[in-house]
């Protein structure tokens, strides 16, 4: 996943990885506060030369006292004088000393649950080591600075709890904004699929109650909505044109042909020579009804059929159909990848603009086979796909060097599908691939 698809998820889930992030901050600041507290005290002690002598041996003697500060003879007289209120193994896990090089200063630092007690037996530790001096009078200590009660703890440590839970908090609400995302969301607006594919949304169009309805009567609104379509992927194809679009989708195959359809039918109305080829053969597409026209098809094309023997006149003037036709046991898989190309070459030839109907590329992979002739444009249903599910259809695409000229969002509404009562205006017979002609949704 791209750097930019992160970006638009977490814009997208903004609230659930906000939540998350505030809960498990205020769950790490929880944790701090009730985590058991150590505080340390620190003393220095001044340790002077009381006799003549080489540096070098009187910093060797600072250093051996730093080192005693938690003998057992010192630790038996600190535990002594607390009267047992810290074991001997306590105190010798808390008490430290070092020698701070360049100085005469000798530093005892002490760790405890109690600030107060700390601070005690710091200083109770240098009253320990005079009593057991090392150096035999060799030097001459004085408590230069006695310690104090720590105002705040030392551990945990607070400065690196805030910046591993700030890291912390916003890894898990990332993390829950992308499987949220991942489990829930669904590309439903124009901006989210420009937020998954790089191929420009051509327009966002919505069906009728019945996909066999044709815009065909030019002015009407779902005439201009085609209109504004076509006009959007002429634009799009204005540096590389292309004379053949496969119009394939996701899931609902009766979509790809009333957008292909209606496609074809307002390039014809523009004076353009159109051909509209049915391109759904083998599994999960239509079988015969009967009201197709007597001629033969694609199917029979690919085989060695002419071309001009296959086609059918179209609902509008200047379009020309060629349907699927009577596909058999031969594999039409095969006869797209042998035939297709040069059938295409031929259609270019007699016709400006060629619109296929290409099956689902959830049934196969004949859209991707034939878009590499030419260009693809995708069919999105409003709320099916997953941000995943439409990479990997587009990756599939661009795989095989097919352009994705762009994608069309078609929404769902809320009759999509239902059957409704047939009035006077869409009383007329069946036309070719099941689609019938009508003004209006």
């Amino acid at each position: 996943m791209e750097g930019r698809h992160i970006g638009a998820v977490l814009w997208r889930q903004r609230t659930i990885a906000l939540l998350v992030t505030v809960l498990t901050g205020a769950a790490v600041a929880v944790g701090v506060m009730m985590a058991p507290k150590t505080y340390t005290a620190t003393a220095e002690i001044s340790a002077l030369s009381s006799v003549q002598g080489s540096n070098d041996d009187q910093d060797s003697l600072r250093s051996t006292l730093g080192e005693l500060a938690n003998s057992r003879e010192v630790v038996a007289d600190v535990e002594q004088e607390l009267g047992g209120a810290r074991s001997e193994d306590e105190l010798r896990r808390s008490i430290a000393g070092r020698w701070v090089e360049g100085t005469v200063l000798v530093e005892i630092s002490v760790d405890d649950r109690d600030p107060e007690v700390a601070a005690q037996i710091a200083n109770l530790t240098y009253g320990a080591l005079t009593r057991n001096d090392p150096s035999r009078g060799g030097l001459r200590y004085t408590l230069s600075n006695p310690a104090n009660p720590p105002v705040t703890y030392s551990s945990p440590n607070l400065l690196l709890a805030i910046l591993v839970g700030t890291m912390v908090s916003l890894l898990l609400g990332a993390a829950a904004a992308l499987a949220r995302d991942r489990r829930t969301f669904r590309i439903s607006s124009a901006a989210d699929l420009e937020s998954v594919v790089t191929a420009p949304v051509l327009g966002h169009v919505h069906p009728p109650r019945e996909p066999s309805l044709l815009a065909m009567y030019a002015g009407t609104p779902d005439a201009d909505v085609f209109r504004r379509l076509r006009v959007s992927i002429e634009a799009e194809a204005s540096d590389e044109p292309a004379s053949l679009v496969v119009v394939t989708g996701v899931g609902d195959g009766d979509l790809n042909a009333w957008l292909a359809a209606n496609l074809a039918i307002s390039t014809a109305q523009v004076g353009r020579r159109t051909l509209l080829v049915d391109a759904r053969m083998g599994v999960g597409a239509a079988r015969q009804t009967g009201t197709e026209p007597g001629t033969p098809g694609l199917y029979e094309v690919l085989r060695g059929t002419p071309l001009v023997r296959a086609l059918s006149p179209g609902p509008v003037h200047g379009l020309e159909v060629l349907p699927s036709g009577s596909w058999g046991a031969e594999s039409h898989a095969e006869l797209l990848e042998t035939s297709f190309a040069s059938m295409a070459e031929e259609a270019e030839e007699h016709f400006d603009v060629v619109v296929v109907i290409a099956s689902p590329t959830t049934v196969n992979d004949d859209a991707v086979t034939m878009g590499a002739r030419g260009a693809v444009v995708l069919a999105v249903p409003e709320g099916a796909l997953t941000p995943e599910q439409l990479r990997r259809t587009t990756y599939r695409i661009g795989a095989v060097g097919a352009r994705l000229l762009g994608t069309v969002l078609v929404g769902r509404g809320k009759d999509w599908g239902r059957p409704r009562g047939r009035s006077r205006s869409h009383d007329a017979e069946p036309d070719w691939a099941g689609l019938e002609s009508g003004g209006a949704s």
